[in-house]
């Protein structure tokens, strides 16, 4: 790599004192030719061609406009929305039942994703009806996302507590 950039300006040096200076063409004793910019008494000066110019243009500046399918996908405003339960409620079920809804507005097929307490469960629909859950506080957020995997959308986090009767205090 040091040796590419050391030939390059190298190269350059010689182009651009090439430029501004004479050069002269010595032939030596032993028959080889020598090229100078120091004129001596068998130097013979050497007129080079000009070298090729190109002027630009000049680079004409085109607004950037979105697709239509971008603007579509930015007037699309997804909303999805945690039906039930409701933020901080109590639920009461003595065998461990909750279902979880979630709706999306406007209706997009893709795959709902529920994260409850850091486990995922994921679906096709935005109803989550779990069982067996034990009594306590769990907080969750559902994410809607395509299948390519691209999220679209996202609920806040919220907690439910499930409350269950307690196996000391039931009748026999």
């Amino acid at each position: 790599m040091k040796r590419c950039i050391v030939g390059f300006l190298l190269c350059t040096w010689t182009l651009l004192t090439l430029a501004d200076d004479t050069v002269y063409k010595v032939i030596s004793a032993d028959g080889s030719v020598v090229y100078t910019d120091i004129p001596s008494k068998q130097a013979v000066p050497v007129t080079l061609p000009t070298g090729s110019v190109m002027v630009s243009k000049g680079v004409t500046k085109k607004p950037i406009t979105p697709s239509s399918a971008d603007k579509a996908r930015k007037e699309i405003n997804i909303k999805l929305l945690v039906t039930s339960p409701k933020p901080e409620q109590t639920i009461r079920d003595n065998n461990g039942q909750v279902t979880i809804q979630a709706t999306l507005d406007p209706q997009v097929q893709g795959e709902y994703t529920l994260h409850l307490n850091d486990q995922r469960v994921s679906q096709n629909s935005g109803v989550f009806k779990l069982q067996q859950l034990d009594r306590g506080a769990y907080t969750f957020y559902i994410e809607f996302a395509l299948k390519s995997g691209k999220i679209l959308a996202s609920t806040p986090k919220q907690t439910f507590y499930l409350h269950q009767a307690s196996a000391l205090n039931r009748p026999n």
